[in-house]
Order: structure tokens, then sequence, then C-alpha cells
């Protein structure tokens, strides 16, 4: 696949990759969330870049699942869930749609708790306070998110600004952390420190191969699809092209958050290991004082960006959800408001907020066999797929996926009950 790639960048003008570009960076931000930087700075703190392996492993497993997630959704025009609504039984649909919203109340809340500590570490406020402050500025970018409906660049183009920032603000802090190609070797070989390593390294991967994009990736590229087969015809020719320039799209997207992913990790290791620190509050003042001022500024910026583009996203991926397991449609206002709730209860009971990110990230590690598993199914199946079936290679890839990421969760479940 990916010669076929190459020859359809090689051919196609420059212009037109451009207008293509922009799904996968929408999905990118599910990847570089706070409840990525919990579980990267966590990492960092504890066991310094021997974790740097999960982080990889699991961003080249995020684009496999996201590439095939925009394939189904370009090749059939529906999304995962509206698939699950028609080709599978009630009882079904009814667990599936409960395991996603769990999903989105939890990647919901790692948003508003990752910005509101953002909020709360620049501008000197309590956490309550940040949390209102985040709760209010998710509002404000509704306005963005109805724009959606009636363009979808414009909406790509604020959401692209936000990861800019995110990604430069980690280029800015591996500048100044100088990081030796010994000490990022070392942590690319497969290793588990101690078992509580194990932990951590879940909640990475919870937060690297995230639940809600997979819904939403195979929605979004329904606007680009509308329009190929506007100018080109409803055909498999049409449709292959398209689908190559958004396996770009989204291998691009992704290979950049795993950049901003492992320098998360890399810079915690360098400033924070050894010092007992692991919270984000401590390691923003932690770096002020390792590497000075600015680059404690550029961390609060980042993680307020990563917050509330993130929170956007969400935002769409629910109503995805909503609309394809049960065809109903629910005002982006009162969704908005129901899932701020459990955010702004945990932030007043006084929970340490980075153990919330972290938690959250591992409980959706178990909800992705929800998702993955319907994936799997529909995409190895020609009467959905017609020639865009899986290849035999790629099921077994997406099979041995799906596998790995349930056995570390029953591993993970029996460690938490028996240990």
């Amino acid at each position: 696949m990916l010669t076929s790639i190459k020859k359809t960048i090689k051919r196609t003008s420059f212009r037109e990759v451009l207008f293509y570009m922009g799904p996968g960076f929408l999905i990118s931000v599910a990847y570089m969330d706070p409840g990525n930087w919990a579980t990267n700075i966590s990492g960092g703190a504890r066991f310094g870049t021997a974790l740097l392996w999960v982080i990889v492993l699991a961003s080249l497993m995020a684009i496999v699942i996201q590439v095939i997630a925009a394939k189904l959704g370009i090749a059939t025009g529906k999304g995962v869930a509206t698939l699950c609504r028609e080709r599978l039984s009630k009882p079904t649909i009814i667990v599936l749609w409960i395991a996603a919203e769990l999903a989105m109340i939890a990647t919901d809340m790692a948003e508003i708790i990752g910005a509101a500590i953002g909020f709360s570490l620049i501008f000197h406020l309590p956490l309550w306070a940040g949390a209102i402050l985040a709760g209010v500025a998710s509002f404000a970018l509704l306005g963005v998110q109805t724009a959606h409906v009636r363009g979808f660049r414009f909406v790509e183009y604020v959401i692209m600004v936000l990861v800019g920032i995110v990604a430069l603000s980690f280029v800015f802090e591996m500048i100044l952390a100088k990081p030796t190609l010994q000490i990022i070797g070392s942590g690319l070989i497969p290793t588990l420190p101690d078992p509580s390593a194990l932990y951590v390294a879940i909640g990475i991967l919870g937060a690297t191969v995230m639940p809600h994009s997979v819904y939403l990736h195979s929605t979004l590229v329904q606007d680009r699809r509308k329009i190929s087969i506007e100018q080109k015809g409803d055909t498999e020719e049409a449709h292959r092209h398209h689908f190559h320039l958004e396996a770009f799209d989204t291998s691009t997207a992704l290979f950049a958050a795993m950049f901003v992913n492992a320098a998360m990790l890399i810079v915690a290791a360098a400033a924070l290991q050894g010092t007992g620190i692991e919270t984000l509050d401590e390691a923003y003042i932690t770096l002020n004082e390792v590497f000075g001022q600015h680059s404690s500024l550029a961390f609060g910026i980042a993680l307020i960006a990563a917050g509330l583009s993130s929170s956007l996203v969400a935002t769409m991926a629910g109503q995805t959800v909503m609309d394809g397991f049960l065809d109903l449609k629910i005002n982006v206002w009162l969704r908005r408001s129901v899932t701020l709730i459990p955010s702004i209860v945990i932030v007043s009971a006084g929970f340490e907020a980075t153990k919330v990110l972290v938690a959250s990230q591992v409980a959706l590690s178990f909800e992705l066999p929800f998702v993955l598993i319907p994936l799997l199914l529909f995409t190895k199946d020609k009467n959905i797929m017609g020639p865009f079936r899986n290849h035999y290679i790629t099921t077994y890839t997406l099979g041995a996926i799906v596998a790995v990421i349930s056995l570390l969760n029953v591993y993970l479940l029996y460690e938490l009950i028996f240990a």
C-alpha cells in the first residue's frame, strides 16, 4: 500500500494534496490531549525514558487503526457507529453505545481537567477556578464546531493552529532538555522496569489509541468523500485516490503526534526523574526551576491549547456516537453542559487531578476492544467494503492489535483485583 500511496502523491498536485490534509490533524488532537500529558509525564518522571518504546508502538498501532477507520468511511460512506446500528443486534448496539458514552465522559473529563490545570498554572488560580474558565472557553469553541456544519475547513484550520502551538512548545522544551541519542535510544528497547510500570504503560496505550477518534475519523472523511464524488464520480478509482491521500494525511499527523508524546516523556525524564514529582502542576514548577520561566510558560500554554482543542474534538465525536448508534441528534450545548459535570465534581471534591487523568486513560484502554472488534469485523467483510476489503495481512495485523490490547487489559484487571 505504501507504494500506491507514494504513486498517488507524485501524480497529484500539491494544491490537491493540501486540500485533503485535515481530518488526520483533527484526529491527532486526541493523541496529544491532557490524558497523554499525564501518562507521559508520569512515565518519564518515574521510569525515565524506559517507556519511550510504548509510545512508539502505540503510535504505530494508532496509525494502522486510524487509516483503517478512514478507509471504512470512504468505502461505505458511513461511520463505524452507524454500521453498528444497521448490522448488529439491538442488545449489542446498546452495550457498544454505553461503552462509547463512558469513553466520551472519560475523554471529556481529561480534556477539561487538563485545560483547568493549564489555566490555574498560568493565571495562578485555584483549580476550581481554572475548571470554570476551561468550561467557559470550551463553550466559546462550540461556535467553531457550529462553523464545521457550514464549512469544514475553518474548524480544521483552528485545530491545526492549536496543534501547532503544542508541537512548537515541545520543540522548544526539547531544545532546552538537550537529550542525548544514547538516552533516547535506550528508551526504544522494550522493557518494563518494574510491575508498576505496566499500569503506566497501559495508561500510555489508552491515551494514545483513543476510542472516540475511531468513531470520529470514519465520519470526518465524509465531507471530502462527497466532494470527490462530485469531481471524479462515485467510482472505485476516485475513492481509492481519496483513500491514499487520507492515509498520507493520517500518517503525517500521527507521526507528528508521536514526536510530541515522545518529547513529553523525554522532557519529563530530563527534568523530573528521581524527584518524586509526577503531577502536571509540580512538573510546571520544576520546569521553571530547571529550564527557566519560558519553559514553564510554554508548558502551561501548550496544556491549555491541548485541552481546549481536544475538548472540541471530543464534543464532535460525542455527536457522532449519539447520531450513529441511536440515530438521535442532541443539542450540542446541552451535551457540553452534561459532560462538564463529572469534571467539575471531581475538581470540587479535591481529587488529585493528574492521578484522575492517568486513571481515565487506563479506563479508555478497557473500552478500545468495544470499537476495534466491530471495525475489524466490518473491514474484513467484502459485502460491506467491496474492493476495499482488508488484505489478509491488514486483518491479521488489526486482529493482533486487538488481541494485545485485550490481553493487557485482562492482565491489568487481574493485577488490580488480586495483587
